[in-house]
């Protein structure tokens, strides 16, 4: 039981990861928010993020996350709100002894701020929807449903310049989440 738990643990991170960012609360959230106006408009993932990290990090399994082209959109008054984000995600066994397969939709709204390198999301509303299913050792068969997704408050740092801006976020054992976006026109 303790693989099959880690493999559900690993793929209902990579799940999360890739659908949100999570991390502690700020105080910025309380304040009204500064706004960097190259942040504002509409972008769209082009590396790194969620699925980079779990290659990079989840030693225990071979790791494969996928998100569909999802957006992220600053308003200039201070809101922000993500598209629907629907994601796979497979996980094996480096002995291949288990396999989990999952996916997940998600969706996020809230206010931004953003000062001195710094952007922080004070998520207000986020829904998602997903299952994951083990396979072990002799083709038993587990499903179970994703837990839902709570309204959180994130930090990070971020640089913006023209139609190309970038974040790194703080992760457990002391790594980082490295994700870069283009605008869309």
């Amino acid at each position: 039981m303790g693989r099959r738990y880690a493999l559900a643990v690993a793929i209902g991170s990579a799940l999360v990861l890739a659908a949100a960012w999570s991390g502690a609360a700020r105080a910025e959230c309380q304040a009204p928010p500064a706004i960097d106006t190259c942040l504002v408009g509409t972008w769209q993932q082009t590396g790194g993020g969620a699925a980079e990290w779990m290659r990079q990090n989840l030693k225990m399994a071979v790791t494969s996350t996928a998100a569909t082209t999802g957006t992220l959109t600053f308003n200039g008054d201070g809101s922000f709100s993500t598209s629907k984000v629907d994601t796979n995600a497979e996980v094996s066994a480096k002995d291949l002894s288990m396999h989990a397969t999952g996916q997940m939709s998600a969706q996020a709204s809230g206010k931004w701020s953003a000062a001195k390198g710094t952007l922080t999301l004070c998520v207000t509303a986020a829904d998602s929807k997903g299952t994951i299913e083990i396979e072990g050792p002799g083709g038993h068969k587990t499903k179970v449903p994703m837990p839902q997704m709570k309204p959180t408050d994130t930090s990070m740092s971020y640089s913006c310049a023209g139609d190309t801006l970038s974040t790194t976020q703080p992760m457990p054992k002391n790594t980082t989440m490295t994700t870069s976006y283009a605008r869309v026109p």
